[in-house]
């Protein structure tokens, strides 16, 4: 007995050795990301499989969990990655409607598809400038939220509507998206994503009287749990819109103003924004350069026309545009740096996210 104990005994110790010998300490770090997140996603499937049509509480809850997890990912992450993993989601939560639920399980996952077509609508016209595409999400988006029976989502999505609708160049139908959003609105996020949304297209359709008056509206001071990432809309990004509908009217000092500041909050406290501050910086450029300071014009501009191509969203690519066209009619043309500035926003603009 005291032999088989003994046996027993190296046995475990020789399991324990090897153990030691076998796995390397570094393995984890050298796993690729894309597989840790295959596999985690195959073991999510796999529960929601065996879940039942009742769905258990466990499965809404990492669903909730994923798509908040997705409006973070949407500021940091390769837009065409981040694209298709909301994709994934999103079709995962179409299959799990398509099945029998009860109603307050069903007004769940209604609100959170919502909020990945939501998503997607950003994307396609932010990202890629596939307007079409975007509409057509944001409607789904609309008809989800519908059916979810909440206003706050209701409100975002409306904003994401005039988003879509004021770069299409549908300046009324923006305002008028804007101006349900701003009726809907519950929180500070959403409020003020209203008023900026409709603040530029006022600017837009010339509405200046209008425009300062939403602009001076007072946003209740709530916050929602689901408010992060690409749903969270932030007392800069309002700075900043404003900033931009001041530049459309010609009050170029408020356009400085409301725009320096956006910049410094968002460098100072949310640098991963880069989209956003990509923008933010090409409205400052076109606001110096309407004062006629191209030197200051030049210099502003220059994190962003030195920017990888995957970060090359068409939300700056527009404005690189816009710009452009403004510097052809300034009266810089016989500057060399204007004219090597031109050269820099004519490169930048030829690249796209899709290309990278």
């Amino acid at each position: 007995m005291i032999e088989l104990r003994e046996a027993a005994a190296q046995i475990r110790s020789g399991q324990r050795e090897s153990r030691t010998a076998v796995v390397p300490a570094a393995l984890t770090a050298t796993m690729p990301v894309d597989t840790v997140r295959a596999a985690a996603g195959e073991a999510v499937k796999f529960a929601r499989r065996h879940g039942g049509h009742g769905l258990h509480g466990a499965v809404l809850e990492q669903l909730e969990a994923e798509v908040l997890r997705l409006a973070n990912e949407f500021l940091e992450d390769a837009p065409t990655t981040v694209v298709a993993r909301c994709r994934s989601t999103r079709d995962e939560l179409f299959r799990l409607l398509d099945q029998p639920r009860w109603p307050q399980q069903a007004r769940q996952l209604h609100a959170l598809a919502a909020r990945t077509c939501g998503y997607l609508a950003i994307a396609d016209s932010d990202f890629f400038g596939e307007y079409a595409a975007a509409d057509d999400h944001a409607r789904s988006a609309w008809q989800l939220a519908e059916l979810a029976d909440q206003d706050e989502l209701r409100s975002w999505v409306r904003s994401v509507q005039s988003a879509i609708a004021f770069w299409a160049g549908h300046w009324q139908t923006a305002d008028e998206f804007a101006a349900e959003a701003l009726e809907l609105a519950i929180t500070r996020s959403s409020g003020s994503r209203a008023i900026a949304m409709r603040a530029r297209a006022l600017a837009r359709l010339g509405d200046v009287a209008t425009l300062r008056r939403t602009a001076e509206i007072q946003v209740p001071d709530l916050a929602h749990t689901g408010e992060t990432g690409i749903v969270l809309f932030t007392d800069m990004n309002l700075q900043r819109c404003l900033g931009g509908a001041y530049l459309w009217i010609g009050d170029h000092d408020n356009a400085r103003a409301h725009l320096e500041q956006a910049l410094d909050g968002y460098e100072r406290d949310r640098a991963f924004d880069y989209a956003v501050i990509a923008v933010t910086r090409l409205d400052l450029a076109a606001t110096h350069l309407a004062r006629g300071e191209l030197r200051a014009a030049i210099a502003v501009t220059e994190p962003v026309l030195t920017m990888p191509d995957t970060r090359r969203l068409e939300g700056a690519r527009r404005r690189v545009r816009h710009l452009r066209s403004d510097l052809a009619t300034a009266p810089f043309h016989t500057d060399p740096s204007a004219r090597r500035w031109a050269d820099e926003l004519d490169a930048f603009a030829t690249h796209t996210v899709l290309a990278g």
